[in-house]
């Protein structure tokens, strides 16, 4: 951004340029999702050069990720899940990722995460790490699967597919369903999932 003398750069006085970027990357990518949304965009949005959101983010993906990413302590939500009855643990699961969908901040970027994981593979990479890894895989150990990256994997495509279905399709009459009744459902089956030959 110019600035009085011809300077470019961060703009004088500034708290923190690079959350600001943040929050306008979350406001374009909100708008016009990972493949529309641009740096450029971005960088109009913050009132900054293109030069300086390069500087804070080497690539798109690694913008979009950190601008989108719920604002969650997943590690300490992944010990709460893996915490009690492991026979539960799937229904425990599914209430924790249903609560998330369902806030008004935290789930349209969340399925935002999700859904570009699907087209993008620098996305998959960071939803990988951040969901499968961070959360499921760290479960699946904590409740005995034997191969927990196939169990985190295996329960991830139902947790994915649900997530698609319900909260970026609106498909009903899964869209309208209560979390109770989502839980009820399908907790055994992420149970059963995340404890995959279990001793």
């Amino acid at each position: 951004m110019a600035h009085a003398g011809g300077k470019r750069g961060p703009r004088p006085g500034a708290p923190d340029t690079r959350a600001e970027i943040v929050v306008a990357a979350g406001e374009v990518f909100s708008r016009e999702g990972y493949s529309r949304g641009s740096m450029r965009a971005v960088a109009r949005a913050a009132g900054v050069d293109p030069a300086l959101v390069r500087h804070y983010f080497a690539s798109k993906a690694e913008l979009f990720f950190e601008a989108m990413r719920p604002p969650l302590d997943l590690a300490a939500h992944a010990v709460r899940i893996a915490d009690g009855d492991p026979a539960l643990v799937g229904n425990r699961a599914m209430a924790f990722f249903v609560e998330v969908w369902d806030d008004p901040v935290r789930g349209p970027r969340l399925v935002a995460l999700m859904r570009a994981a699907l087209d993008y593979p620098e996305m998959a990479d960071h939803v990988r790490e951040l969901i499968i890894e961070g959360v499921i895989r760290h479960v699946a150990v904590a409740v005995g699967a034997k191969d927990p990256i196939r169990a985190a994997a295996t329960a991830a495509s139902q947790v994915f597919g649900l997530a698609m279905l319900r909260n970026a399709a609106r498909m009903e009459p899964l869209a309208s369903e209560s979390v109770d009744s989502l839980v009820a459902r399908f907790g055994p089956i992420l149970t059963r999932l995340l404890r995959e030959d279990a001793e």
